[in-house]
């Protein structure tokens, strides 16, 4: 795939969806559009330029075409509502932060296309949740209310709500204490605040959420900010970590670890995230595989923006073999 190509993943993604719905599916215009979320006039805009680019003839053609297919068997794999997977490059860099700028591009193009004017959007922490933000378009952020699903306040102090870049915190909503705190009874006191505890609720009732996933490696966030050290970190994989969400460990099973540290946490629960309406994860590098994998099998995501490399190795978990191979109408 040359850069052109994968530079316009997003357009072609979108199109696809709208020419698989109309012409394999055979939805209606209006059910693509609703399916999309977007207008009855967008939908039948993309079913056009599917036609006029070549990409509907008698075949779904395109470059994207195998990402496009592992993101659908993603969706049917794991039980989810959306599954967006940048297609692989050729000379794609194995570079976390090159990781997270094209994961971003995915997740906010899912955003823009799901968020709607006066909801609430819940934030985790983590580059890719922050450049994700910083994608999506500046008015699109103005017309939505965005609040914090745990403490640590440094954590999010890079995650923009309005103005690209911009210093600060631009949070409707930030809980006010560090994640996690030194002892059991101190987390309980903190979330007994009355105004912890106004921020836990806006969190536990938004509209939707997004999340990045850890791994269990000295690089993982929680350790770079120094409230997990490095033995902390190599107890946990002896009792089965392979991630984190939100400063909850799991195991490959998705079940959460009883840990000390969870109870010095501040911050909603494992079933308090699985409540809310819409949980978008994003997370991508093949070293995140395990713990991309444990949350799916823990129901902890609805939507994963992940690549492709990764997507791949989750189906093979799994058992499930997708072939390059081209599908006719």
């Amino acid at each position: 795939m040359n850069t052109a190509d994968s530079d316009n993943w997003e357009t072609q993604e979108q199109i696809l969806r709208a020419a698989w719905y109309y012409y394999v599916d055979q939805l209606t215009q209006d059910e693509v559009a609703k399916r999309l979320s977007i207008s009855r006039a967008t939908a039948g805009r993309l079913l056009e330029r599917s036609r006029q680019s070549g990409i509907v003839t008698f075949t779904l053609g395109s470059s994207n075409f195998d990402a496009f297919q592992v993101g659908r068997k993603l969706r049917e794999t794991f039980n989810l509502k959306e599954a967006l997977v940048p297609p692989a490059l050729e000379d794609q860099p194995n570079d976390p932060h090159a990781i997270a700028q094209r994961l971003a591009r995915g997740g906010a193009q899912y955003l823009q296309n799901t968020l709607e004017t006066g909801q609430t959007l819940a934030l985790g922490w983590g580059e890719t949740v922050q450049a994700t933000m910083q994608r999506l378009p500046v008015e699109q952020r103005e017309k939505i209310s965005t609040v914090t699903l745990t403490g640590g306040v440094n954590t999010y102090a890079p995650t923009p709500r309005r103005g690209h870049g911009a210093p600060g915190i631009h949070f409707d909503a930030a809980i006010p204490a560090p994640i996690v705190v030194s002892s059991a009874k101190l987390a309980e006191d903190l979330r007994s605040e009355p105004m912890i505890q106004s921020v836990l609720e806006r969190s536990r009732t938004a509209d939707q959420a997004l999340v990045g996933i850890g791994g269990v490696a000295e690089q993982a966030t929680l350790a770079q900010q120094g409230y997990v050290t490095d033995a902390e970190l190599v107890e946990f994989r002896k009792l089965g970590a392979v991630g984190d969400i939100l400063g909850i460990f799991y195991d490959a099973n998705g079940e959460v670890l009883d840990v000390s540290l969870h109870e010095r946490r501040i911050g909603i629960g494992i079933d308090e995230l699985r409540g809310i309406p819409n949980v978008v994860g994003i997370a991508g590098g093949i070293s995140k595989v395990d713990a991309i994998l444990g949350a799916l099998r823990g129901g902890y995501l609805d939507v994963l923006v992940t690549t492709e490399e990764v997507a791949r190795a989750l189906l093979a978990a799994e058992g499930v073999h997708v072939s390059p191979e081209k599908n006719t109408i």
